[in-house]
């Protein structure tokens, strides 16, 4: 993300720097009036993406907007963008929502993202949420060592259960005997299970200021650093995204020291044509070796002083590093269809078919490629004042504790009875039952399942109806209470 919130969070909260701010274009449920998710457009759709579905974190409105509008929160989609799962987390400032992910934790898939309230430096103060298959919350990720609370940008849970945290602290700072308001990044290795801080490290300790290509913004501590992404490197150690300094760290997880800088000014490697990048996000190893950077390509004018854009699109681009000669080569890159320039935010991710799905970050767009760079799908919030920091493809396996909702609706020949089940994935078809009191309902219909809220025609009336949801193998998984007919 950004430094500044008018960048990195839109005009207003949610909104996307590139787009004026438009009325909301939220979904209408009829089971779940409650659920007032985004509207995703999908624009291409074809065979060969990857199993799985997207990973969103829609950013909505603000807090002025009353009872009717778009709800922001963690939310699965499938290929057609229809909702899978949808969590409202709250509007604009109030509640906020980044990151949204599976992870793995005790050996489990779990779902995770950030929770808090976003500050005008573009960084945050809140906390991580761990949820099992079945959407119960089953930890809680705090900032340890007595800090107010982790940033927004990013969490990895490791292999040993601990998590990687990241903390965005202003102090202090008396360099060249000028002392100025700096943002520390602090990061944390911390027990989930106990809280305990194992590891610790401060960017300020390590990164020196004048790296940096952020100008100062008045009023405002000095972002001169700005992570926004971590991962675990296949040797143990940490690769971090220094944003505002062009530069991917290489970290020694343990004692704090960088074992290298490739990119920015300091930078160990020789960047071959194509290679470097800038305001960068989502830095990771991949299995073959390459390192996968987002490659923003340019920030606001803020920012950058009046400087402007320095790209004319953005970019998900693969490395070739190599750490004995110190050159790094452009392997491969992927940009948008639509030309698109992100100013902020934004992922990518290699996906385990080869296909390589990209998040455009401020303009509220995803696309997926095949390894070839033929577009697959692409798709955007229909309303664009909507975006989301990452797009993410998982495989996943939602099992909701709750009942399935169901609606009835008289019409002029019959009833339309409309069911959908918030978070389950193994959902078939539906099961219509109908009669004259709750107690008394028989099988009228089985109709497939059709996106997040199914609707099918009941050609005689009754006054009450329920659906039970069947699975591929025709078992019934679920059964809603039963509803009086409107």
């Amino acid at each position: 993300m950004t430094a500044v919130l008018a960048l990195s969070l839109g005009s207003a909260p949610g909104a996307s720097a590139e787009s004026p701010s438009l009325p909301g274009h939220p979904l209408s449920l009829v089971t779940r009036p409650d659920l007032l998710p985004p509207a995703i457009t999908v624009g291409k759709s074809a065979p060969g993406t990857a199993p799985g579905y997207v990973f969103l974190a829609p950013k909505t409105g603000d807090v002025l907007q009353g009872p009717g509008t778009l709800q922001s929160g963690p939310m699965i989609v499938d290929d057609r963008g229809e909702p899978v799962w949808f969590l409202p987390r709250g509007i604009g400032a109030l509640n906020y929502v980044t990151a949204f992910q599976q992870q793995t934790y005790r050996e489990d898939p779990v779902l995770t993202w950030w929770e808090g309230a976003p500050l005008p430096t573009g960084v945050g103060v809140g906390y991580w949420i761990v949820m099992d298959q079945s959407y119960r919350e089953i930890a809680r990720i705090k900032a340890g060592s007595g800090y107010a609370g982790a940033d927004l940008h990013d969490m990895q849970i490791t292999p040993d259960n601990t998590a990687l945290v990241l903390i965005a602290q202003p102090k202090l700072h008396n360099g060249g005997g000028v002392p100025r308001m700096v943002m520390d990044n602090i990061i944390q290795e911390v027990d989930i299970a106990s809280g305990k801080v194992l590891h610790e490290w401060s960017g300020l300790d390590h990164v020196g200021i004048d790296e940096s290509y952020l100008s100062s913004i008045p009023l405002l501590p000095y972002d001169y650093l700005h992570i926004n992404s971590m991962s675990v490197d296949t040797d143990g150690n940490l690769l971090l995204s220094g944003r505002n300094t062009h530069t991917v760290y290489k970290v020694d997880r343990h004692s704090g020291k960088v074992i290298w800088r490739l990119g920015g000014k300091k930078s160990d490697f020789t960047m071959a044509d194509g290679a470097s990048f800038a305001w960068q996000h989502d830095v990771s190893r991949e299995a073959d070796g390459t390192l996968s950077v987002f490659d923003n390509a340019a920030a606001g004018s803020i920012e950058t002083g009046g400087g402007g854009q320095s790209e004319k699109v953005s970019r998900a681009v693969f490395l070739s590093v190599d750490t004995d000669a110190k050159t790094a080569r452009l392997d491969r890159a992927y940009t948008s269809p639509d030309g698109l320039l992100s100013t902020s935010q934004g992922s990518m991710q290699l996906l385990p078919n080869g296909n390589v799905l990209v998040g455009w970050g401020s303009h509220g767009s995803y696309t997926e490629y095949a390894d070839s760079g033929e577009v697959l799908m692409n798709a955007s919030f229909k309303d664009p004042v909507v975006n989301s920091y990452r797009a993410l493809r998982f495989p996943w396996h939602g099992r909701p504790t709750d009942r399935p909702a169901v609606a009835g609706r008289s019409g002029s020949s019959g009833m339309t009875v409309h069911a959908s089940w918030n978070g389950a994935t193994e959902v078939d078809s539906w099961r219509i039952l109908a009669g004259e009191s709750p107690q008394g309902l028989s099988t009228v219909k089985e109709v497939r399942k059709d996106g997040f809220e199914t609707s099918a025609p009941v050609p005689d009336r009754s006054p009450y109806v329920a659906v039970q949801a069947l699975d591929s193998a025709g078992q019934v998984i679920g059964t809603s209470k039963a509803a009086r007919v409107r």
